[in-house]
């Protein structure tokens, strides 16, 4: 587990409660959640919406971002993600609504927090191994883990392909009790990165 902070609960806390309560509202149930996919991103630079739900759950790990991006300041602490801005941090998200428990999967991609990159078959497209984290509400009632997960990123050399050439897809598997994870680059499967992640895991944290 990243942090046991009381600002990180207080994040967590207030994401569960915003932005998993507007979606309970908004729909009654994921209709057959075990369908593949395509995942959601948000840019977290200056997030609005949904993103600043996203933003919410990873501030602690998106201060540790900006604290070791920043330029030393002589003047005393300064908020950089109030200054500039979550610089070079997206996420890609996947929710399933249950009716009464709503899940999150978020996958943050930041500087100095993705531990590692695999191989490529495309040049300009990245492979990084970046934080995950499954949020759970349910009955008034969060859970949060910490994870990894791979994050698919374009760079300004990637080849023009069709939509469907590179894209990162998630289902949910009844029968497991866990989110599933598939990723293609230029249409080609990244083994490597495939991954189920159960709902219940010994270590969740409430």
């Amino acid at each position: 587990m990243a942090s046991t902070s009381a600002s990180y609960f207080a994040t967590t806390a207030m994401f569960l409660g915003v932005c998993c309560l507007s979606v309970t509202h908004a729909q009654t149930y994921t209709s057959n959640p075990g369908a593949w996919r395509p995942v959601a991103y948000s840019d977290l630079l200056f997030p609005v919406g949904e993103a600043e739900s996203y933003a919410s759950l990873w501030q602690d790990r998106l201060d540790e971002s900006n604290k070791m991006s920043a330029p030393i300041n002589p003047g005393g602490p300064l908020n950089m993600s109030v200054a500039v801005g979550n610089r070079g941090a997206r996420e890609w998200h996947f929710s399933i609504n249950f009716q009464t428990k709503l899940v999150a999967f978020s996958v943050l991609s930041a500087p100095y927090l993705c531990t590692d990159e695999y191989p490529t078959p495309t040049q300009g497209i990245r492979i990084k191994v970046c934080p995950s984290r499954l949020a759970t509400f349910e009955n008034n009632r969060y859970s949060v883990i910490d994870g990894a997960a791979c994050f698919v990123e374009k760079t300004p050399d990637a080849p023009a392909e069709d939509s469907t050439a590179t894209v990162t897809y998630a289902a949910y598997d009844v029968s497991s009790r866990s989110v599933r994870l598939r990723y293609t680059v230029s249409h080609q499967e990244i083994d490597r990165c495939a991954q189920s992640v159960s709902l219940h895991p010994e270590n969740a944290l409430r």
